[in-house]
């Protein structure tokens, strides 16, 4: 090695929440624990660690509809940021996991000492809004068998975009979780579903749902 050369390091990618987590509470969660309701105040930010949580809202009527899932390393409980205010969707987990919750005091304290968080928080939630509006739009332009395929790629994670098939998704589901993401009912989810097994896009078992032609739903869920 000549004099005065130094090896090349690999670079360390930078957790833009380190901060968070050292004056967060690290809490764990159940499947299907309600993490807050609607209209409840809102007095800490989450960041999620593990698992999934969907944030949903619920019609007079009583049905359910999940406009958002929330993937480790997402923040959530945004509303904490406006004074006084108040969630305005409930919070479910989907699966096990933990979070990390920042109450609002030690939040507020963060922001005016970094001024690099609050647009690493900007960031993250405008990308949950723009996933939001991505489906809000498929909700108004396409047809179940659409939104279903474009849920599926969603729920299988950023390797969906890359492979070719097959996939198993990381996470089961049921019918009715499907249906209140995209805004239909339990049967006509599971008549879409056999219609894809029969066409070979997907099959649905005890053990969870596997994509087996992906390049096909990403086609489909595109139209």
């Amino acid at each position: 090695m000549q004099r005065g050369s130094h090896p090349m390091l690999p670079r360390v990618a930078r957790d833009p929440w380190t901060l968070l987590k050292r004056v967060a509470e690290r809490r764990t969660f159940r499947s299907r624990e309600i993490l807050y309701r609607s209209g409840t105040p809102a007095s800490e930010l989450y960041l999620l660690e593990e698992g999934r949580v969907r944030l949903f809202r619920r019609s007079p009527e009583g049905k359910r509809l999940t406009f958002s899932i929330v993937e480790p390393g997402d923040l959530f409980g945004e509303m904490v940021l406006l004074p006084e205010g108040r969630h305005e969707s409930d919070a479910q987990a989907l699966t096990p996991g933990a979070l990390y919750a920042v109450p609002r005091h030690r939040l507020e304290e963060l922001l005016a000492q970094d001024p690099t968080l609050p647009l690493s928080i900007m960031e993250n939630l405008g990308r949950r809004a723009q996933a939001l509006e991505r489906r809000l739009g498929d909700l108004v332009f396409k047809s179940v068998p659409q939104r279903l395929a474009a849920l599926l790629l969603d729920l299988a994670g950023p390797a969906a975009g890359r492979a070719q098939g097959p996939a198993r998704l990381p996470h089961r589901y049921t019918h009715q979780q499907l249906a209140e993401m995209i805004n239909s009912h339990r049967e006509t989810v599971t008549k879409v579903l056999h219609h894809f097994r029969n066409d070979r896009l997907a099959v649905a078992n005890r053990q969870g749902i596997v994509l087996l032609d992906m390049e096909r739903l990403r086609e489909m869920a595109l139209r």
